[in-house]
């Protein structure tokens, strides 16, 4: 993870709702504990759906040490913080050449595979990026 966690927090992607995360090499969910559920079900459901690409992923992660942070912001408030403009429910932004992807969370169940395919585009942008001299992931979410 080129991004460190002190880098992390002293960056306007951090919100101290954030107190409990999910890592699995090269994703990291982070989010307030009161909204657990969600972090897990995005969790599980891109085991589910997306392993394929979560397993490149994974070794892409532990060749270039690679990682994608998804920020599950517990209000809009917090969210604009630090996706400022975006009048959408999802944002995606970079640190230290890490991508983030933000959730103007909670959200409806009907919005996950958006959200998943989110992540799954973010994840796919690696191997291109791994091959290019820029490190820098140009992806359209």
């Amino acid at each position: 993870m080129k991004a460190t966690y002190s880098t992390l927090m002293q960056s306007k992607f951090f919100n101290p709702a954030f107190n409990s995360a999910i890592f699995d090499g090269p994703v990291r969910i982070y989010f307030a504990q009161v909204h657990e559920s969600l972090a897990l079900k995005i969790y599980f459901n891109l085991q589910q759906k997306f392993a394929a690409e979560l397993q490149k992923a994974k070794d892409l992660h532990k060749a270039y040490g690679k990682t994608m942070l998804v920020m599950l912001y517990p209000t809009n408030d917090a969210f604009q913080m630090s996706f400022e403009g975006v009048t959408g429910f999802l944002g995606h932004d970079e640190l230290d050449e890490e991508l983030v992807i933000g959730l103007n969370g909670p959200f409806e169940d009907s919005r996950m595979d958006e959200v998943l395919s989110a992540i799954a585009r973010g994840l796919a942008s690696w191997k291109a990026d791994s091959m290019e001299a820029s490190s820098s992931p140009q992806i359209q979410l």
